[in-house]
Formats: C-alpha cells, sequence, structure tokens
C-alpha cells in the first residue's frame, strides 16, 4: 500500500470513499440478483421454499427428493427444514462428470 499526502494509505482512503462504497454495493447487488442469493445463506436451516430456489427446483421436486430419500429434512413442530450441509451434500453427490 501507498502513502497518501496526509498520511492514510490508498487502500483506506479508497475504502473510505463513498462512490467506491456505492459501486461496491451495486456489483455486490447485482451478483447476488444473477445468481439468485439472498441473504439466507449464513442460516444452515433452510424452509423448503428456500430449499427449491437454492437449488433452482419446485418445492414438488424438494417434497419428491425426501419421500424419495434422496435428501433428509429436519422437523420443527410441524415445519419441515433442510440442513445446507446435506444440500451441499447431495450436489456434491450428483455433479456431472
Amino acid at each position: 500500500m501507498t502513502p497518501i499526502k496526509n498520511g492514510t494509505t490508498k487502500q483506506s482512503a479508497i475504502g473510505a470513499d463513498p462512490l467506491a462504497q456505492m459501486i461496491r454495493a451495486a456489483c455486490e447487488d447485482a451478483v447476488k440478483a444473477v445468481l439468485n442469493v439472498t441473504e439466507i445463506s449464513p442460516r444452515r436451516l433452510l424452509s423448503i421454499g428456500e430449499t427449491a430456489r437454492y437449488l433452482n427446483l419446485c418445492e414438488r421436486e424438494v417434497y419428491n427428493l425426501i419421500a424419495d430419500k434422496e435428501l433428509a429434512g429436519v422437523r420443527h413442530g410441524r415445519r419441515l427444514m433442510m440442513d445446507i450441509r446435506d444440500l451441499e451434500a447431495w450436489i456434491t453427490v450428483h455433479k456431472a462428470a
């Protein structure tokens, strides 16, 4: 990092630039929109609807995968949730070579 006249570094000066922050935020939003990523990713358990969006399937297909024992659900009362780690493992197993 190169120092700037006032003693700050170039990287910290760029990070403090409001225009750069706006551009970075817009780029992140655009990437999330294109990849269909939402803010749910830090959570471990997903609803069936979130699971369907994550796998790019319809909800009926997710229920069929559960009924066929290809995916295991986690019950929370009457609600059925899916573990994101199980989804990642399922994706890995079903990747085309």
